[in-house]
């Protein structure tokens, strides 16, 4: 039986390799060309980009640099500014986008605003949880710089964004405690973004920065509060007899002691996704 079943075996094996090498070409004298591969996505024929160069446009569609101490959990920085992959219990959440973002207000005869963001990749848009439906509790309708470029020298991540619309021109820099041979200081719960905005323009600019988050951490029908802290806030969950492991804070502070904090958003309509 067993020498039936090799013999079997054997038989098919060669006749399908057989029938894969056997196209009407081989035998006719013609010259085989090369299938081109397309790839999975669509990139510009203008966006090569140079070895551990900058990366921008189609390229900053996947990027996520990973900012937290060794070992304390993470969130990414992407390509594009966004703020995601937040990941503090104990768990990879690899598309948790918190709805936390950074923006900046033009005060004026024309109020301009923006999120510290490039334009949102187009697979976030189309086929992720809850489009179908307006993407509920995201930030992506809230305009955003048109353009962005992204360069890693690791554990720094440099994000460069323009508008030529806008006058103002930022960059994002974001890092982790990393310090070679000294794994108590690399291994703090820590991880920092500094934002630097330049204006472009010929004249002077009344403008307002703001971080703003909503509190992420809280749980349906769980006690949850938002705490004042100096120079910034803390999102708090409470823990229950019955569910000790939902306790959880994450702390946002900046050193600038002008800090202003506001604990609540403005409360849209009905159909806010954010409020």
């Amino acid at each position: 039986m067993e020498n039936q079943r090799r013999e079997f075996l054997k038989n098919i094996t060669l006749g399908g390799f057989g029938t894969a090498i056997a196209p009407d070409d081989l035998f006719s004298g013609k010259k085989i060309e090369k299938q081109k591969v397309q790839p999975y996505t669509s990139y510009d024929k203008d966006q090569d980009r140079e070895f551990n160069g900058s990366y921008e446009g189609a390229y900053l569609n996947r990027i996520a640099f990973p900012i937290g101490g060794i070992g304390t959990g993470m969130f990414c920085i992407e390509g594009t500014g966004a703020i995601s992959h937040m990941s503090i219990r104990h768990r990879p959440e690899i598309f948790h986008e918190p709805g936390m973002f950074a923006a900046i207000t033009i005060k004026g005869e024309q109020t301009k605003a923006k999120v510290l963001e490039g334009a949102v990749p187009e697979w976030k848009l189309f086929g992720q949880k809850g489009t179908g439906n307006g993407a509920a509790g995201t930030t992506f309708g809230l305009p955003r710089f048109k353009s962005a470029s992204f360069k890693t020298r690791f554990p720094f991540a440099d994000i460069n964004l323009d508008d030529p619309k806008f006058p103002i021109k930022a960059k994002i820099t974001a890092w982790s405690p990393f310090i070679p041979t000294d794994q108590d200081n690399s291994s703090l719960p820590v991880g920092a973004i500094e934002y630097t905005l330049t204006n472009t323009s010929s004249s002077s600019v009344d403008a307002v920065f703001s971080f703003n988050t909503k509190n992420f951490l809280a749980e349906e029908n769980q006690p949850n509060t938002i705490k004042g802290i100096k120079n910034g806030f803390a999102l708090y969950q409470a823990a229950t007899t019955e569910k000790p492991h939902l306790q959880a804070e994450m702390a946002y502070y900046t050193d600038d002691p002008a800090t202003k904090v506001d604990h609540c958003w403005f409360r849209g309509g009905w159909w806010d996704p954010l409020t």
